[in-house]
């Protein structure tokens, strides 16, 4: 790309070059495409039209055919935990869950897409935000976890130190 920054760095060339065969873009279609999203050309109606149905098509096949399961989560609720029993929050379609990563610790954002059908089910959801860069967990994956894995409150200290005997 002769050292030109990337305008776009939610899809790769290859990622692009698939979705086009899958929409089957003629040559034309292609081309625009590729400059909106990767070289930053300002886009005319069509190609910014060809542009967002690549990136909507991306994020149906990721949240479909990538899914990470609740192995993946941190359970940050147990039953001896008094200020929060399992079961006592309530989470809705829409909602916006926080998950803690086994691999990185890391605070994932999940937008909440379905409830679980039972109390052994899982609940369903997208990634929509992750700070860990090149990491497995990206924007658009879907997410599969329970109750007792969302973080309610942001992580904090101890409340104040305490020796060790």
């Amino acid at each position: 790309m002769g050292g030109l920054e990337r305008a776009d760095k939610s899809m790769t060339e290859q990622q692009f070059d698939t979705l086009a065969d899958i929409l089957g873009l003629d040559t034309p279609d292609r081309v625009a495409a590729h400059d909106v999203i990767f070289d930053g050309i300002e886009a005319t109606a069509s190609a910014a039209a060809i542009a967002d149905k690549l990136h909507k098509t991306d994020a149906a096949i990721r949240c479909a055919y990538v899914i990470h399961g609740p192995m993946e989560f941190r359970i940050t609720v147990g039953h001896r935990d008094t200020h929060r029993p399992p079961g006592a929050t309530s989470i809705a379609i829409g909602d916006t869950a926080h998950l803690v990563a086994h691999s990185t610790e890391g605070l994932i954002s999940v937008r909440v897409t379905a409830l679980p059908a039972s109390r052994v089910d899982y609940y369903s959801g997208v990634i929509t935000g992750y700070p860990v860069k090149d990491s497995r967990y990206q924007i658009g994956n879907g997410v599969r976890f329970s109750e007792d894995q969302v973080m309610v409150e942001e992580p904090r200290a101890a409340s104040r130190w305490r020796p060790r005997y």
